[in-house]
């Protein structure tokens, strides 16, 4: 069985047109991404590091509101199509 996870980054590093749903929390250290119901930066991430052989200074911390350890994960949406793009991909050889 395979799990896919939604292309996540972190809020402040994509442009707002490209920001779809937050589906977690990024730690600005050591990256991971937790799902939102996770409240604390402890257990195993959604997406993260396979192997880590020291854990985050920030391991077992609380995600709370205005840290600036962690900032909320969002979906990476595709770049939109110009008008001038799709009327040449329109057009008939």
């Amino acid at each position: 069985m395979v799990y896919r996870n939604p292309d996540a980054a972190p809020a402040s590093a994509i442009p707002p047109e490209r920001r779809g749903a937050v589906v977690g929390s990024i730690c600005k250290v050591c990256y991971e991404t937790y799902p939102l119901h996770r409240l604390h930066h402890s257990g195993k991430p959604l997406h993260g590091k396979d192997h880590v052989a020291s854990p985050c200074a920030h391991e077992g911390d609380e995600f709370t509101p205005g840290a600036d350890w962690w900032e909320p994960a969002v979906v990476v949406l595709p770049a939109p199509v110009s008008s001038a793009g799709a009327a040449v991909a329109a057009t008939p050889p």
